[in-house]
């Protein structure tokens, strides 16, 4: 009789700014039901997610990182918006046009996560990182890990692949100037299912609000409120299409389509870090837990089983 083989896991996550905490909360549901992913592929929130858990830094100590200062428990990395929003360096000051190019820099953020990060050599984790962002100038998606560019420090693919366009500068990497991957496409599940991948948790947080029937409509809610769903709808879309399209390519390959209800979350309010962490965390649950009563995880069916909602 043929033994079981493990099956390859990795995990994909979207980018999302705050909201990406829920990211977190999927992570949590994995780790409840013994899936422990192999691979790790992001770009924006989910390259930082990438590079801290990837490395094993533990979910309590990155959520830590989200809380405000009298509620911390531990002394880990701070993910406060302070974090990310820099001064310009003195030698942008001297190219006009570049400086204008977006409201701050990354430089900052990126010596932070210098510190902070237990390695910053992609060929010295153990786990298999790989983090997106997009050339402006050839328009082409750039990939940075092992089998990719892997001599680039992780800290500098992650500011790259969370350089959002106008708020800020675009990241310089070897000459190249680098924004956030997503520009080009919310999930990078081709690089998981390359790189070996049996089963692929897709991990989502741009699922658009879908208020009741009686609920006033969020066309009168607002410009703010109209903005979110519309970034939802158009994000989710692509996310939907790319989905579809992976697993019609690689049928060998099981995707697990995770897409928590956040509703009119703000993309940059840390204060609902426990309620976006709680919703990704139900949703994973749901998710892998009907994939783990299916026997998808016990390496049991070679041959995929499409996408699993």
């Amino acid at each position: 009789m043929r033994a079981r083989t493990k099956p390859t896991v990795a995990f994909v996550a979207t980018g999302g700014a705050t909201r990406g905490i829920a990211h977190l909360g999927v992570l949590r549901a994995c780790e409840e039901l013994g899936v422990a992913p192999d691979i790790f592929v992001g770009t924006s929130t989910g390259a930082l997610v990438a590079a801290t858990y990837g490395q094993g830094m533990p979910l309590d100590l990155l959520l830590d990182g989200y809380r405000l200062p009298w509620k911390r428990r531990h002394q880990g990395p701070k993910f406060h918006l302070s974090t990310f929003i820099g001064a310009p360096p003195a030698r942008d000051w001297l190219d006009p046009g570049y400086l204008l190019s977006g409201i701050f820099s990354l430089d900052g953020f990126e010596r932070y996560l210098r510190e902070v990060l237990p390695e910053n050599d992609f060929t010295r984790v153990n786990k298999r990182i790989l983090i997106t962002a997009v050339d402006i100038d050839r328009s082409e998606r750039v990939v940075f890990g092992r089998g990719h560019d892997d001599k680039t420090p992780i800290s500098r693919a992650v500011a790259a692949a969370c350089a959002v366009p106008l708020l800020f500068r675009p990241y310089p990497i070897e000459g190249r100037f680098l924004i956030d991957g997503e520009i080009a496409r919310t999930l990078s599940a081709d690089l998981a299912i390359e790189a070996g991948a049996d089963i692929v948790i897709i991990s989502n947080v741009y699922r658009p609000k879908q208020p009741p029937a009686p609920e006033r409509s969020l066309a009168r809610r607002g410009p703010v409120e109209v903005f979110h769903q519309t970034l939802n709808i158009l994000l989710s879309e692509k996310e939907r299409r790319g989905v579809d399209l992976y697993a019609r390519s690689n049928p060998r390959t099981t995707l697990i389509d995770v897409a928590p209800e956040l509703g009119t979350f703000s993309y940059l309010n840390r204060f609902a870090a426990r309620s976006l962490l709680m919703r990704g965390y139900r949703a994973g649950l749901r998710g892998i837990a009907e994939a783990k009563e299916r026997g998808i995880f016990d390496g049991s069916n070679p041959h995929g089983t499409g996408v699993v909602n």
